[in-house]
């Protein structure tokens, strides 16, 4: 995690929300339940965050650099076009025998990766694999705050970005020992709805888009509830056999829907949109890491990002 913390309020101050748009600076504390993100200082980079949540993830397992066969790096920030952040990853590491290679797919590249990684892993001789991501989405962030000041941008469909923060995480994966690790993957993308979050760069070097993020939540709750049956047939698991639900997090109330759509109580399902904002990419590893889970847990996780894309799947210890 970047040590520098801005806190919601400090960002509607910035817009002046309340005689700019009538709204007030504890909007997104109250109805988003967001107080604060951590935001990179100057000179991190998105590669920085992914080598120091890796080397932490080094550390805890016991896995040696040269033991990595494949590392993939699955965030939505970068530093360069090419090649991919992996490399850069993979060299600062020491990960010499590692193949490299990125995944982009919003805030659902990280489950993206893992899929690839239990891939790679059934069809290859592939032992150990890293799958890492490093955001700084508040790039985003902070230039939107300008707009919003200025007057130069519409706060229905770009306050979201204000909703954003950065963080790093690293997961290695091994294949199955037995009936633990990842269960099944429910994955499903509904593109029609591409255009709800968009952002692009411009030829100013700024950001151009959107982030309406009610449709979007709407949407994302929807589609799970379309699969949660689907999902728990395939797992063979009930809503009572839960004892985690982690799932995307852009703010309170989606949070909330979430677990009512899985039929779980809200009290398994970490929060970390509170003091961290939407992590993007971020946010499900952070979470399975904050969790103080024990040998027969059963986590369900659902994942999302822009698209509009979604995924459950199961995972034991």
């Amino acid at each position: 995690m970047p040590s520098q913390i801005v806190t919601s309020q400090e960002l509607m101050r910035e817009i002046k929300s309340e005689s700019n748009y009538g709204i007030p600076e504890n909007w997104l504390d109250e109805v988003c339940g967001i107080e604060e993100r951590r935001v990179a200082t100057t000179g991190d980079l998105p590669s920085l965050l992914a080598i120091k949540a890796a080397e932490n993830a080094l550390k805890d397992s016991g896995v040696q650099p040269s033991e990595i066969d494949v590392v993939i790096f699955c965030g939505i920030s970068r530093e360069w076009i090419e090649p991919s952040i992996a490399h850069k990853v993979q060299h600062e590491l020491g990960c010499t025998n590692a193949i490299c290679f990125d995944v982009s797919n919003a805030c659902h590249g990280f489950m993206n990766g893992i899929l690839l990684a239990d891939n790679l892993m059934q069809c290859s001789d592939a032992t150990h694999v890293l799958v890492v991501t490093g955001e700084i989405s508040t790039d985003i962030t902070f230039h939107y705050v300008d707009k919003l000041k200025n007057k130069k941008a519409s706060v229905k469909n770009e306050i979201g970005a204000l909703t954003l923060g950065d963080a790093g995480a690293a997961i290695i994966l091994t294949p199955k020992n037995g009936t633990d690790g990842f269960q099944y993957y429910n994955f499903y993308t509904n593109a029609k709805h591409a255009n709800l979050c968009k952002i692009s760069t411009n030829k100013d070097g700024g950001y151009d888009g959107q982030m309406v993020m009610g449709k979007i939540s709407s949407v994302m709750v929807k589609l799970h509830q379309s699969l949660i049956n689907q999902t728990y047939a395939a797992l063979n698991w009930h809503p009572t056999d839960i004892n985690y639900f982690v799932c995307h997090q852009v703010g309170k109330k989606p949070h909330e829907r979430m677990s009512t759509m899985a039929n779980v109580p809200h009290s398994i399902a970490p929060i970390s949109y509170k003091k961290l904002g939407n992590i993007t990419t971020a946010t499900i590893p952070i979470n399975l890491h904050n969790i103080k889970y024990k040998s027969g847990d059963k986590i369900l996780i659902g994942g999302a990002g822009s698209g509009l894309t979604i995924s459950q799947t199961g995972l034991t210890f």
